[in-house]
This record gives structure tokens, sequence and C-alpha cells, in this order.
């Protein structure tokens, strides 16, 4: 599923919906990725995965309590780890960490029942490395979640349904935009609420 996709598809619309014409799949579709971005920014994760690894840039924290981790965005599966030691805003002259220079936390995300992405990078006890200090790290992974949490996919159908009124949930509105009839709809903000307690994005600081 790639980074821009919807969270549910047309198909499992009409099935939780209870909708049988195919004829408007297109705009349902429209809908649920409309959805979807509505989701990741109250939420502040994206849960489909980057279609291959990619490089983002990172600066660890200056808590002293902590100088050992990286905190990352959501990450299913890191390629490597440079560090800028020279400060010279190049990754090119770095070499990368070895694999048991490194630990993903939480331990174990990725099993389970619902499995979740890794949202720290350690230097545990056994590292040749000390800490991060304040350098830039760049780190190439593939990001995201390992797959849509149904708790996610079911979110979207009912917040789509909301907007299109074609669910219970429902409550008659002028359609003047996603995001507006979604934030006016005490039945949308009661999903995207108890969403935010258990998948939003949590500040570390």
């Amino acid at each position: 599923m790639a980074v821009t996709d919807a969270y549910a598809t047309a198909a499992t619309y009409r099935g939780l919906i209870s909708k049988s014409d195919t004829g408007e799949d297109a705009e349902v579709l429209t809908d649920l990725t409309a959805i979807s971005r509505y989701m990741e920014r109250k939420l502040g994760r994206f849960f489909t995965t980057d279609a291959s690894a990619v490089a983002r840039i990172y600066r660890a924290t200056d808590l002293s309590n902590q100088p050992k981790a990286l905190y990352i965005d959501d990450l299913v599966t890191l390629t490597s780890i440079k560090v800028d030691t020279d400060d010279d805003g190049s990754f090119s002259d770095e070499s990368a960490w070895a694999s048991t220079d490194y630990e993903l936390r939480p331990l174990n995300a990725a099993d389970g029942p619902e499995p979740g992405p890794y949202t720290e990078i350690f230097i545990p006890s056994w590292s040749s490395k000390n800490q991060w200090g304040q350098h830039r790290v760049e780190v190439t992974a593939t990001f995201g979640w390992p797959s849509v949490p149904s708790a996610i996919e079911q979110a979207c159908v009912q917040l789509t349904g909301i907007l299109r009124l074609e669910t219970p949930r429902a409550t008659r509105t002028v359609n003047v935009g996603a995001e507006t009839v979604l934030e006016t709809s005490r039945q949308a903000q009661e999903i995207v609420s108890a969403l935010m307690n258990v998948y939003a994005k949590r500040s570390l600081f």
C-alpha cells in the first residue's frame, strides 16, 4: 500500500456501509483518500508504508538523561544510519553504522496481534558508539506502519460515510468540504477523539 493510498477500498466501504451499487466507486475512493489525509493530520502520522527506502534527516535531542536515544518517525525496516560527525552538511563522506551499534525500539514492535512501527534508535551498551551528540543523522529506511490497523480502516470508512451521508451516524449538513463536515459533526469528532487516544503521535518534549 503506497503512502498516498486510502486506508480502505471502495469495496470495503460498500461492504461495511451495506451499499451494493458500484457506480460511485471512483467518487467513494476519492472521499476515502481525502478522509485518510484528514486522519493523518489529526493523528500526526501515516499508517501506510513507503514503497522503498527513503532518507530522512534527524538530530538527537539535547535531553541530558537520554543521550543514547534518537527519536524518529514511524519506521518499518531500517536500511542504514549515517552520522555527520564532521558537521559539513554531507553524509557522502560518512560510513554507515554496523547493525550491532544500534537497537530499534520499542522491542518486539513488529510482533503481536497488531504490529506497530519502531519509533526510536537506541545505542546499547554493547555498541562501539558512545552517544549521538548534536550531529545530524541520516536514517535511510522504509517508514510507516507494517500494515494499516483495523481500527484505522474502520474509522476511515465510518468518517467517509458521515461525509457522504450514507451512515446512520451522519446528520444532514451542507457538504462544503470534508474537513468542515467532519469538524462540525459530533459523531465524527467522537470517532476522531477515540482514535487520538490510541493512535496519535505523542510529543517527546
